[in-house]
């Protein structure tokens, strides 16, 4: 029983992180109704940033994440204009849009694999120190991790919830067509989707590659929990993401515990195949009605 207590401690560390990662990918899927596959390559982007200012340069924690943040914001901005707005423009598909998402994050993360190297890279070689609280033993990082990203959640649901401008970020994902009729400024709107979104995911890239190191592949991980954890939830409401995170974070943990970690993933995609198959707005979503839907 303390190996599970403490297997079920450690997945909901992974599940804070997995919070901001399905908040930065529920929030572009909702408010601009695309599939960001891009979310990938910005993980893998925000990772060797911080990688390069904190090993190469020696810049230190703090200013190395922070101008990993700027970054990662900036190339969600560049994502936005360069790719999504043109094919927004031209009123193309969802699909066009998921092969555009598709192609940023192939080309990101090959030109790193070029730039770096595919092997594994570390932040920091030092051993952790650690607490105990409750008997479970965390380290430094891992308890960063999980109040950090709690904290960071809840943030941005009370950005969303109460602020106006940011009311209409999220309202913007159920009738985008009202939005320039209502005098809101659109393009700004989306800017800000991208920018929130990028945050959300370049918050658990550094703290998690400063934990265990990266690749120029693992974004594809992160992408598929994001999105597995917002679909499983309910893509309309806010607080679903999170319940859905943490349901799942518990779901892997009895996997390891039962099996062994290969089978985290085949438990991830079965509750995402059981979800969509019977109940595909979600476990805590909203079923809508045939009119709201066409």
């Amino acid at each position: 029983m303390n190996l599970f207590l403490q297997l079920l401690g450690n997945g909901l560390v992974q599940g804070a992180m997995a919070l901001c990662l399905a908040a930065g990918f529920g929030f572009v899927y909702r408010s601009l109704r695309i599939f960001h596959i891009a979310m990938g390559g910005q993980f893998v982007f925000s990772c060797y940033a911080f990688y390069f200012f904190a090993v190469r340069l020696n810049w230190g924690f703090f200013w190395s994440g922070l101008t990993a943040l700027v970054l990662s914001a900036a190339f969600g901005v560049l994502i936005e204009l360069a790719v999504y707005r043109p094919f927004f423009k031209k009123n193309s598909s969802s699909g066009v849009m998921m092969i555009a998402s598709l192609g940023v994050m192939i080309i990101v993360e090959n030109l790193i694999a070029l730039g770096f190297g595919n092997e594994v890279k570390t932040i920091s070689n030092q051993l952790e120190p650690s607490a105990v609280l409750g008997g479970l033993r965390f380290t430094r990082i891992q308890l960063i991790q999980f109040f950090g990203g709690i904290a960071i959640f809840a943030g941005a649901g009370l950005l969303t919830g109460y602020v106006r401008y940011f009311k209409a970020v999220w309202a913007m994902g159920e009738q985008p067509e009202l939005i320039p009729v209502l005098g809101l400024p659109q393009s700004l709107l989306r800017l800000t989707v991208m920018v929130l979104s990028s945050v959300m995911i370049a918050v658990p890239a550094i703290l998690i590659s400063w934990d265990i190191g990266m690749d120029p592949h693992v974004g594809m991980h992160y992408l598929l929990l994001a999105s597995v954890a917002v679909f499983f939830g309910g893509t309309d409401r806010y607080l679903s993401w999170g319940i859905g995170t943490m349901v799942l974070a518990v779901l892997q943990s009895l996997a390891v515990w039962k099996f062994s970690a290969r089978w985290t993933d085949l438990v991830t995609f079965g509750a995402l195949v059981v979800i969509l198959l019977f109940r595909p707005q979600g476990v805590f979503g909203t079923r809508k009605r045939l009119e709201e839907e066409s």
